[in-house]
C-alpha cells in the first residue's frame, strides 16, 4: 500500500495573490476610506472653530464622539459622504446605542445634532433638504432618547 502525503494547508498571505473579488472591494473600500479622511482634515478645523462661537456642549468631548463616529460611519455607509449622512442609517444607530445606553445615545445624538447645525450653517451640508430635515428630526427625537424610527 502506497503512503499518502500530507499536504500542509496553504497559509494566508494578505499581501499575496488572489482573493476572488475582494481585491476590488478592498481597493474601493481604500478609496472611499482616503476621501474620507481628506474630507475630515478639513472638516474637523472648521468644525471646532465654528464650534467655539455656535456650540452648546463643551467641545472636547463633541470631537472626541464626531472623531470615533466618522470612520465608523464611513464603514457602514460604504464611504458615503460625512456631510450628507443617511437618517436611515443613523436612525438605526441611535435605536442600537438606546438600547444599550440611553445616557451615551442621547450625548451623541447631540454632537452629531450640533455637526449638523455646522453643516447647515457653513454650506457644507451635501445631502438634500428632505434628508437633513428627516435627520434633524432623527437626532432631537434622540437626544430626548425617543422613538427615532418611523
Amino acid at each position: 500500500m502506497a503512503k499518502k502525503s500530507r499536504r500542509q494547508p496553504a497559509t494566508r498571505n494578505s499581501s499575496s495573490g488572489h482573493r476572488s473579488g475582494n481585491a476590488a472591494h478592498s481597493a474601493k473600500d481604500s478609496l472611499a476610506s482616503h476621501q474620507s479622511a481628506q474630507e475630515l482634515d478639513s472638516l474637523v478645523p472648521a468644525f471646532v472653530r465654528w464650534h467655539r462661537e455656535h456650540g452648546i456642549l463643551p467641545e472636547l468631548p463633541v470631537l472626541e464622539q464626531l472623531t470615533a463616529f466618522f470612520p465608523i460611519y464611513t464603514e457602514i455607509s460604504g464611504g458615503a459622504p460625512v456631510t450628507a449622512m443617511d437618517p436611515g442609517l443613523i436612525a438605526d444607530l441611535v435605536e442600537v446605542l438606546n438600547e444599550r445606553d440611553a445616557d451615551f445615545a442621547s450625548f451623541f445624538c447631540a454632537s452629531l445634532f450640533e455637526y449638523l447645525h455646522f453643516l447647515r450653517h457653513t454650506g457644507r451640508w451635501s445631502g438634500d433638504d428632505e434628508n437633513h430635515l428627516i435627520l434633524h428630526r432623527v437626532l432631537y427625537r434622540g437626544v430626548l432618547n425617543e422613538n427615532v424610527l418611523p
